[in-house]
């Protein structure tokens, strides 16, 4: 049998080796040789002994390089790891292509889940569940994506020749030419800065967003639905245009919008990133408008056409007589061609509205005679083209480019991907300006995309029922409610994110929809309450296994309140990448969720800092859809899951001792000193990787409340501790053992799927940290006393996790049942242990160095100023080596 990591160990050494060259062209030999001898000694230690002699030596021999020498071994180990992202993310497209070519439907795909649904459920239960299915893929920016978007574009470009390389029919000096284009990129790749010498503005952060929305997403939909129609087809034999499946999938974004404490967004910088990516869109139908034009060339004197296209033609002749006078001479001939070309002249017409309302900042669109007023006019003029190619032998004739518009246009609307606008709830709660300057520009946004551009105001840190009144309060000021009319135009998002509010959150929801006003409201909606539930500060308040079944319970509550009331819940999961924020596997995370929490409604965030590893490339970003869509369709339409209450009883105590066991380390006096000199947290804050703050407030007496929870899990993640990973989990688990015996604990993992994957999330997170490396990081802390304390405290229940979570896998080794990742840990862990000790080397210098405020950007760096750019450096090459951030 062929080793299906074969050509991906190929693709590593080809660029291991072009990296090698590289150093050497560009340094001289003597880098790679230090970089080499470095590596071998990482090897020897991870092999030898992590205190031994091996350690020690190269420790020593980091100490001894000067800062600008260490500056080049951390890039030298920085680009291997983007370099080996790169190529495991082409693996990853090598992968679905092996899939395709043999035949066979690849593990979570739509093929593949919907063939086994049809085995377990019929066609009607399914097209019920298909009909009332929405998932919403919400992109936001992140203040710890710490990949720049140039580098980002000569990955894409390195993928994109490693794919043309695999091409069987090259020659000899296309492949040559193919071997130079990749060797220059891997060397401009090496002249290009990693850290932008400014921190990004907004409006850098919506390009970066529209980059994935325009040239990833918008051509990849049509394909999406292809393999959607025809994975129905294949598992129930439904291919006739009647099947066709409804539009599921729409996209959503923060990026502009997301208010809450970022003084750098503004409600007008809201509404005007609305008219930007209303005036993108369009651009973008203009552009396939175009593309189809040039397919459909059909000629009156060749193929009829509907009497409804032609009325239609003849009614835009009317309307429009200066274009027909035109359209006379150039597509007499052609209806399809003329009908396309009034669509062209219509869609110009609303571009220019939109671009002259940005220009004027302008709260309402000014539209012309002629020009679309919304989506749905489009796609009434699309359908029609679709009808008449369809009667009239038009199906291999363009009907498919016009049906691939259509499904563009359904998902994109006139406004690209829909605005999140985010508050902090005290600003509704306690009636300040900024809450109604908010919920106005939700209604402005309204306004000139047609109701498509901005929908939900979320209130960060809410805490129920009277946060919602009043929101609906300020909506009705702002004319977004409007009861004697029948109108609710807004949806009020409660964001619960700490331990005790998600514990209230069903109560309070129970409360508000009690209340007479917010019921008329609600069913003026259609019964649907949108609830948003937040695992980065959750994590950060409770730890990973009481947050995680926080989460689960809360959910598992609002379903039996959302029943018993008659309300339908859209439940909002605010997961980030990393672990320690509710990340993981997409399929396991649905999977793991309460029966009933979905039920065709999902909606998730999808942060900054994954965008590029789970969109860069468009076989990847399908298969990220396609997970996410199969495993909806999973959940939705099983019947009757399994009872786990007696296991979710069982897990209340665990949870509970989890909780106390994470307080009584965070909640440490000294434990906010302990975690700012064991990390770099503070260096984190000088990286520019973010227009928001890394902290809430900016007062000098810190606490963990100030902390915002993306730096908070990165720093844990650079001092290779991962507390939010699993912390608490070695008391808790050893206290299950001891309780409840093993063959309980192993039922859980086999009959419980939330204990599942939060015991796999947790091992994944045990089997990253490294407590030797932890400890060296601890040594950083002024207070010997003190970091040997709280280190010890982390160590041994690292210790204890460890130990519990193999008893219960009933394996040797942490991560045995998962030997590819295990393997992937293995192979990086020589190149990510020197930039460790390579930061902790250049953080002691930098601490040691009087306190100043570098700069970076200068040509002729000073020794501090290069010692905070090699800092900086090593907080990048550890985030890609680890491939996590916050």
């Amino acid at each position: 049998m062929a080793d299906p990591f074969e050509a991906l160990r190929r693709d590593i050494s080809t660029l291991g080796h072009l990296l090698g060259d590289t150093l050497v062209e560009q340094e001289g030999p003597a880098l790679l040789e230090l970089e080499e001898s470095i590596r071998a000694l990482a090897k020897e230690r991870r092999k030898r002994g992590r205190r031994g002699p091996a350690a020690a030596q190269m420790r020593a021999a980091i100490e001894a390089l000067d800062t600008a020498t260490a500056e080049k071994v951390a890039r030298a180990f920085t680009h291997y790891f983007l370099l080996v992202n790169l190529a495991e993310q082409h693996h990853r497209t090598r992968r679905r292509r092996d899939y395709a070519r043999e035949g066979t439907a690849q593990p979570g795909s739509l093929a593949d889940e919907i063939g086994k649904l049809a085995e377990r459920v019929p066609y009607e239960r399914f097209a019920e569940v298909l009909a009332r299915t929405h998932i919403e893929l919400v992109f936001t920016a992140h203040p710890s994506e710490a990949q720049r978007r140039t580098v980002l574009d000569k990955h894409r470009r390195i993928a994109q020749l490693l794919a043309r390389r695999e091409r069987a029919e090259l020659v000899p000096e296309e492949r040559a030419e193919l071997d130079l284009a990749l060797r220059e990129e891997v060397t401009t790749l090496w002249q290009t800065d990693e850290n932008r010498q400014a921190k990004p503005r907004v409006g850098d952060e919506v390009k970066n967003t529209l980059f994935y929305l325009e040239e990833v997403l918008f051509p990849l939909i049509p394909r999406f639905y292809r393999a959607l129609d025809a994975a129905i087809a294949g598992a129930y034999g439904k291919d006739d245009e009647a099947n066709r499946a409804p539009t599921i999938l729409t996209f959503g974004s923060w990026v502009g919008a997301d208010m809450d404490g970022n003084p750098n967004v503004t409600p007008d910088v809201a509404v005007d990133t609305a008219y930007a990516q209303a005036a993108r869109v369009i651009a973008l139908y203009l552009r396939e408008i175009a593309v189809v034009g040039e397919a459909l060339s059909q000629s009156a004197r060749r193929v009829r056409v509907s009497a409804e296209l032609e009325a239609s033609i003849a009614g835009d002749a009317k309307a429009m007589p200066e274009v027909a006078e035109h359209l006379a001479t150039t597509t007499a001939d052609e209806p399809y061609r003329r009908k396309l070309r009034y669509v062209e002249h219509r869609l110009e017409l609303t571009r220019a509205a939109f671009l002259a309302g940005r220009h004027a900042g302008a709260s309402e669109l000014a539209l012309p005679p002629n020009a679309y007023r919304a989506p749905s006019e489009m796609l009434s003029d699309l359908r029609i083209l679709a009808r008449s190619l369809e009667e009239n032998r038009g199906r291999l004739a363009g009907l498919r480019r016009v049906r691939a518009l259509e499904r563009q246009v359904e998902t994109f609307g006139f406004h690209l991907a829909r605005l999140d606008v985010r508050i902090a709830a005290e600003w509704i709660r306690e009636r300040k300006p900024e809450g109604t300057a908010a919920m106005e520009a939700v209604a402005r946004i309204r306004r000139l995309t047609a109701g498509g551009g901005a929908e939900s105001l979320i209130m960060s840190m809410a805490h129920g029922a009277d946060d919602m009144l009043a929101a609906l309060e300020v909506a009705k000021a702002c004319g977004l409610h409007r009861p004697d009319e029948g109108v609710a135009e807004v949806s009020i998002v409660p964001l619960f994110e700490t331990l005790d509010d998600l514990t209230r959150c069903p109560g309070e929801i129970e409360k508000v929809i009690a209340h007479p006003e917010y019921r008329r409201y609600l069913d003026l909606r259609g019964g649907v309450q949108e609830i948003m539930i937040g695992y980065s500060d959750s994590n950060k308040d409770a730890g990973i296994l009481g947050s995680s079944f926080a989460l689960y319970r809360a959910q598992q509550r609002l379903v039996e309140i959302g029943e018993k009331s008659g309300l339908r819940l859209k439940i909002f999961h605010g997961r980030g990448g990393s672990i320690g924020r509710g990340g993981g596997p997409s399929q396991r995370a649905i999977e793991s969720l309460p029966p009933g929490s979905i039920d065709g409604r999902f909606k998730l965030t999808e942060q900054g800092e994954v965008l590029g590893w789970k969109y860069l490339l468009s076989e990847i970003a399908e298969r990220n859809l396609e997970i996410t869509a199969s495993g909806v369709l999973e959940s939705s339409a099983v019947v009757d899951p399994p009872d786990c209450s007696e296991l979710e009883d069982a897990f209340e105590e665990v949870a509970r001792i989890s909780v106390e066991t994470y307080r009584r380390l965070v909640r440490d006096p000294d434990f906010i000193e302990y975690y700012t000199s064991s990390t770099p947290l503070d260096e984190i804050a000088r990286l520019n990787i973010g227009s928001r703050p890394a902290r809430r407030t900016q007062k000098k007496q810190r606490s963990l409340d100030d902390l915002r929870a993306i730096p908070w899990v990165f720093a844990w993640t650079q001092s290779r501790q991962m507390v939010p990973g699993w912390y608490g989990a070695g008391r808790a688990l050893t206290h299950l053992l001891e309780t409840r015996g093993l063959e309980v604990a192993r039922r859980m993992r086999a009959e419980w799927p939330f204990f599942a994957t939060t015991l796999d999330a947790v091992a994944v997170s045990l089997a990253t940290a490294d407590m030797d490396i932890a400890g060296r990081y601890a040594a950083l802390v002024p207070d010997r006393d003190l970091a040997r304390r709280l280190y010890r405290m982390i160590a041994l229940d690292h210790g204890r996790a460890v130990r519990a979570v193999c008893r219960i896998l009933d394996q040797e080794n942490i991560l045995d049942h998962q030997p590819t990742l295990a393997r992937s840990i293995e192979l990086r862990n020589p190149y990510v242990d020197p930039l460790s000790f390579i930061q902790i080397e250049l953080l002691r210098r930098r601490r040691a160095a009087p306190e100043s405020s570098p700069d970076l950007g200068t040509p002729q760096a000073s020794e501090e100023e290069t010692r905070a750019r090699a800092v900086l450096l090593t907080i990048n090459g550890i985030a890609a080596g680890l491939r996590n951030t916050g």
